[in-house]
């Protein structure tokens, strides 16, 4: 008696997403337009210039409003609603924390698999189209004991691509860790400031 084992294709070729690359775009001329790009660029770059000001006192306030959260977080035993923030001359701005987090790679994964209930995993399984157009006679039967599909190309057949996020809510359990700051840095939640 001969017995088999079962390789289960959705597992053996998962696949970690990859971002795409860009391609190099054509050039063509547009002499009517005279002057018009290279004023665009000028103006362009002086609103790339003001905009990393912003970005960069945005950061700061940013990373003041991110103390104040945790520092209220302890305070009050939980997730703070959103506040504003005042600066010396009267100003202020409103300081929103959200419940959604900046994307994770692979190297974020790993430390956020360390914490309980921080990682969530999300595998989407896909058809290799040319297989499937291969082999559409014989899909409804069972793809690994199925004689019609070579050997080599069962492995090929499904792709699987993997992709992590933040667990929802991981913002209201911070408390929970020995080191809420770190694990909120870890999280990195989506903040924005609005006058």
């Amino acid at each position: 008696m001969t017995t088999t084992t079962t390789t289960n294709l959705f597992a053996t070729s998962t696949k970690v997403k990859e971002t795409a690359k860009k391609t190099e775009k054509k050039l063509l001329m547009a002499t009517e337009l005279d002057d018009k790009i290279q004023r665009f660029a000028t103006l362009k770059q002086m609103i790339d210039a003001h905009t990393s000001e912003l970005k960069m006192i945005e950061g700061d306030i940013k990373a003041k409003g991110r103390e104040l959260f945790i520092s209220e977080y302890k305070k009050q035993k939980s997730t703070p609603d959103s506040f504003k923030i005042q600066d010396s001359t009267g100003s202020s701005c409103l300081f929103i924390c959200m419940d959604k987090y900046t994307s994770v790679d692979e190297n974020k994964a790993e430390i956020l698999g360390q914490f309980d209930n921080l990682l969530a995993e999300n595998v989407v399984y896909k058809f290799n189209p040319e297989l499937v157009e291969k082999y559409g006679q014989v899909l409804s039967e069972m793809i690994l004991n199925c004689d019609d599909i070579d050997n080599a190309d069962k492995g090929n057949l499904i792709s699987g691509e993997k992709s992590y996020s933040v667990c929802k809510g991981s913002i209201d359990r911070l408390l929970q860790y020995d080191n809420p700051e770190q694990v909120f840095e870890l999280i990195n939640p989506i903040i924005a400031l609005k006058k």
